[in-house]
């Protein structure tokens, strides 16, 4: 069975694709609908494979909402690293806006300095002690 067929069985498992009207007048809705039921497929996929190893299951309801919030996230996420990098007057999202849109999510920020290489690491300065 072909990665796509996998991919429509999902979905109609879960609501079906997501859709956004307010993309419709878009030249790339085509390709935004695309990555919306794209990235609902991973989201839904590991869903169930959470539930699984935890034998539990996850309702078609529940896994709309989860995507529907990872969704909403993506796009919150990706407009303030945009707005980071224009603030900056830069021409490309760098790492220091990412790492400023995630400063208030301390276990994200961990696992994104995980991800990088040494030299990228954000040196932290050590605390001095009040007296």
């Amino acid at each position: 069975m072909a990665s796509e067929e996998i991919d429509d069985l999902v979905l109609e498992g879960h609501g079906g694709a997501i859709h956004d009207p307010s993309h419709l007048d878009d030249p790339n809705a085509g390709k935004q609908e695309a990555l919306a039921a794209r990235l609902k497929c991973e989201i839904i996929k590991i869903s169930e494979e959470a539930a699984k190893a935890r034998k539990i299951r996850v309702s078609p309801m529940v896994a709309q909402c989860v995507t529907e919030l990872t969704m909403d996230y993506a796009e919150h996420f990706a407009k303030d690293i945009l707005a980071f990098s224009k603030h900056r007057k830069g021409k490309t999202i760098a790492l220091e806006d990412v790492k400023l849109a995630i400063r208030k999510l301390p276990r994200v920020e961990a696992s994104v300095e995980e991800c990088l290489p040494e030299e990228l690491r954000t040196k932290r300065p050590r605390q001095t002690t009040l007296t």
